[in-house]
Protein backbone atom coordinates (compact mmCIF):
# COMPACT_ATOMS: atom_id res chain seq x y z
CA UNK A 1 0.00 0.00 0.00
CA UNK A 2 1.05 3.29 -1.02
CA UNK A 3 1.05 6.11 1.28
CA UNK A 4 -1.06 8.99 0.59
CA UNK A 5 0.66 12.68 -0.09
CA UNK A 6 -1.58 15.42 1.51
CA UNK A 7 -1.95 18.87 0.01
CA UNK A 8 -2.19 21.99 1.96
CA UNK A 9 -4.96 24.35 2.28
CA UNK A 10 -5.52 26.99 0.21
CA UNK A 11 -5.41 30.60 2.17
CA UNK A 12 -8.12 33.39 1.98
CA UNK A 13 -6.66 35.38 -1.53
CA UNK A 14 -4.87 32.62 -3.63
CA UNK A 15 -8.31 30.90 -4.90
CA UNK A 16 -7.80 30.33 -8.48
CA UNK A 17 -11.26 30.19 -9.01
CA UNK A 18 -13.02 31.95 -6.01
CA UNK A 19 -11.41 35.37 -5.32
CA UNK A 20 -11.84 35.80 -1.75
CA UNK A 21 -10.12 39.13 -1.38
CA UNK A 22 -9.68 41.47 0.65
CA UNK A 23 -11.54 39.07 2.89
CA UNK A 24 -13.72 35.78 2.81
CA UNK A 25 -17.76 36.53 2.59
CA UNK A 26 -18.56 33.70 4.48
CA UNK A 27 -16.08 33.11 7.03
CA UNK A 28 -14.82 36.62 7.24
CA UNK A 29 -11.18 35.64 7.44
CA UNK A 30 -8.68 38.34 6.13
CA UNK A 31 -6.42 37.62 3.23
CA UNK A 32 -2.98 35.40 4.04
CA UNK A 33 -4.92 33.18 6.94
CA UNK A 34 -6.51 29.94 6.32
CA UNK A 35 -10.34 29.95 5.94
CA UNK A 36 -12.23 28.71 9.16
CA UNK A 37 -12.77 25.00 8.91
CA UNK A 38 -16.12 23.77 7.62
CA UNK A 39 -16.33 27.04 5.60
CA UNK A 40 -18.55 27.32 2.08
CA UNK A 41 -16.01 29.38 0.06
CA UNK A 42 -13.06 27.16 0.60
CA UNK A 43 -11.35 26.00 -2.76
CA UNK A 44 -9.95 22.49 -2.72
CA UNK A 45 -6.44 22.57 -3.15
CA UNK A 46 -6.74 19.52 -5.81
CA UNK A 47 -9.58 20.23 -7.89
CA UNK A 48 -9.74 23.95 -7.15
CA UNK A 49 -13.94 23.23 -6.67
CA UNK A 50 -15.22 24.12 -3.25
CA UNK A 51 -13.58 22.12 -0.92
CA UNK A 52 -16.29 21.08 1.47
CA UNK A 53 -17.91 19.51 -1.34
CA UNK A 54 -15.16 17.51 -3.71
CA UNK A 55 -14.53 14.16 -3.28
CA UNK A 56 -10.47 14.65 -3.51
CA UNK A 57 -10.16 14.39 0.18
CA UNK A 58 -6.49 15.55 -0.15
CA UNK A 59 -5.90 17.08 3.34
CA UNK A 60 -4.02 15.69 6.04
CA UNK A 61 -6.11 13.48 8.34
CA UNK A 62 -6.22 16.32 11.28
CA UNK A 63 -7.78 19.05 8.47
CA UNK A 64 -10.12 16.67 7.56
CA UNK A 65 -11.30 15.83 10.76
CA UNK A 66 -11.94 19.15 11.62
CA UNK A 67 -13.39 20.27 8.75
CA UNK A 68 -16.01 16.95 9.19
CA UNK A 69 -16.60 18.69 12.76
CA UNK A 70 -16.96 21.78 11.75
CA UNK A 71 -19.67 20.73 9.29
CA UNK A 72 -20.96 18.30 11.68
CA UNK A 73 -21.99 21.19 14.13
CA UNK A 74 -23.61 22.91 12.02
CA UNK A 75 -26.31 20.55 11.72
CA UNK A 76 -29.18 20.72 13.46
CA UNK A 77 -32.02 18.74 12.44
CA UNK A 78 -31.94 15.25 10.96
CA UNK A 79 -34.20 16.36 7.86
CA UNK A 80 -30.71 18.42 6.76
CA UNK A 81 -28.73 15.52 6.75
CA UNK A 82 -30.89 13.24 5.19
CA UNK A 83 -31.22 15.70 2.56
CA UNK A 84 -27.53 16.62 2.31
CA UNK A 85 -26.99 12.66 1.71
CA UNK A 86 -29.81 11.41 0.03
CA UNK A 87 -28.53 15.30 -2.82
CA UNK A 88 -25.52 13.32 -2.81
CA UNK A 89 -27.12 9.98 -4.67
CA UNK A 90 -24.77 7.06 -4.93
CA UNK A 91 -21.21 8.24 -7.18
CA UNK A 92 -19.63 5.13 -7.42
CA UNK A 93 -16.02 5.37 -7.57
CA UNK A 94 -16.00 8.46 -5.53
CA UNK A 95 -15.41 9.37 -2.22
CA UNK A 96 -17.47 10.90 -0.12
CA UNK A 97 -16.84 15.02 0.22
CA UNK A 98 -16.41 16.26 3.78
CA UNK A 99 -19.89 17.47 3.64
CA UNK A 100 -20.96 13.72 3.29
CA UNK A 101 -18.94 12.26 5.84
CA UNK A 102 -20.11 15.47 8.46
CA UNK A 103 -24.05 14.30 7.49
CA UNK A 104 -23.73 10.58 7.23
CA UNK A 105 -22.13 11.14 11.23
CA UNK A 106 -24.67 13.36 12.31
CA UNK A 107 -27.22 11.08 10.88
CA UNK A 108 -25.89 7.89 12.47
CA UNK A 109 -25.92 9.70 15.91
CA UNK A 110 -29.43 10.84 15.91
CA UNK A 111 -31.24 8.13 14.51
CA UNK A 112 -33.33 5.45 16.83
CA UNK A 113 -31.28 2.79 18.36
CA UNK A 114 -33.29 -0.23 16.03
CA UNK A 115 -31.94 1.86 12.78
CA UNK A 116 -28.31 2.12 14.31
CA UNK A 117 -28.42 -1.60 14.45
CA UNK A 118 -29.37 -1.92 11.45
CA UNK A 119 -26.37 0.31 10.12
CA UNK A 120 -23.85 -1.89 12.42
CA UNK A 121 -25.46 -5.12 10.72
CA UNK A 122 -25.22 -3.86 7.29
CA UNK A 123 -21.40 -3.12 8.24
CA UNK A 124 -20.60 -6.19 9.48
CA UNK A 125 -22.00 -7.79 6.64
CA UNK A 126 -19.94 -5.75 4.43
CA UNK A 127 -16.75 -6.76 6.23
CA UNK A 128 -17.72 -10.20 7.50
CA UNK A 129 -14.12 -10.92 8.08
CA UNK A 130 -13.95 -7.94 10.41
CA UNK A 131 -14.55 -9.09 13.94
CA UNK A 132 -14.58 -6.77 17.09
CA UNK A 133 -11.70 -7.70 19.50
CA UNK A 134 -13.73 -5.40 22.49
CA UNK A 135 -17.36 -4.97 22.83
CA UNK A 136 -19.71 -2.51 24.95
CA UNK A 137 -22.88 -3.14 26.98
CA UNK A 138 -24.42 -1.52 23.77
CA UNK A 139 -22.99 -3.58 21.66
CA UNK A 140 -20.69 -1.44 19.77
CA UNK A 141 -17.39 -3.13 18.65
CA UNK A 142 -14.37 -2.22 18.85
CA UNK A 143 -11.51 -2.85 16.40
CA UNK A 144 -7.79 -2.45 16.61
CA UNK A 145 -5.84 -0.21 13.87
CA UNK A 146 -4.53 -3.04 12.59
CA UNK A 147 -8.01 -4.80 11.37
CA UNK A 148 -9.09 -1.21 10.28
CA UNK A 149 -6.39 -1.04 8.10
CA UNK A 150 -6.64 -4.22 6.19
CA UNK A 151 -10.49 -4.12 5.80
CA UNK A 152 -10.53 -0.46 4.43
CA UNK A 153 -7.53 -1.34 2.56
CA UNK A 154 -5.19 1.61 3.95
CA UNK A 155 -1.80 1.80 5.56
CA UNK A 156 -1.92 1.22 8.95
CA UNK A 157 0.14 4.90 9.49
CA UNK A 158 -2.66 6.39 7.71
CA UNK A 159 -5.19 4.69 10.58
CA UNK A 160 -3.30 5.82 13.24
CA UNK A 161 -3.14 9.40 11.90
CA UNK A 162 -7.33 9.45 11.40
CA UNK A 163 -7.48 8.30 15.03
CA UNK A 164 -4.85 10.62 16.17
CA UNK A 165 -7.47 13.23 14.11
CA UNK A 166 -10.56 12.53 15.33
CA UNK A 167 -9.08 12.96 19.15
CA UNK A 168 -7.24 16.34 17.81
CA UNK A 169 -10.86 17.31 16.37
CA UNK A 170 -12.33 16.62 19.94
CA UNK A 171 -14.67 13.48 18.75
CA UNK A 172 -12.88 11.37 20.91
CA UNK A 173 -13.37 7.89 21.03
CA UNK A 174 -15.84 6.47 23.04
CA UNK A 175 -16.34 3.14 25.44
CA UNK A 176 -19.74 2.99 26.47
CA UNK A 177 -20.69 6.15 28.39
CA UNK A 178 -17.20 6.85 28.78
CA UNK A 179 -14.66 8.96 26.68
CA UNK A 180 -11.14 7.72 26.07
CA UNK A 181 -8.18 9.03 25.22
CA UNK A 182 -5.70 7.66 22.65
CA UNK A 183 -2.74 5.84 24.22
CA UNK A 184 0.01 4.59 22.62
Amino acid sequence: MKLKKYLERVTVGSELVMACNPSCPECRQPAGEMHAFGCGCEECPGCRKILIGCHCNCLSPADSAKIIKALHDQFTDVTDAAEVVTAAGDEPGLDASYLIHAAMQYLYENVAEALRADLNRGFQESHPDLVPLLQDETGHGYYTAEQLSVALQIPLIEVHEKIDAMVAAGQGIRFGNHRLQKVN
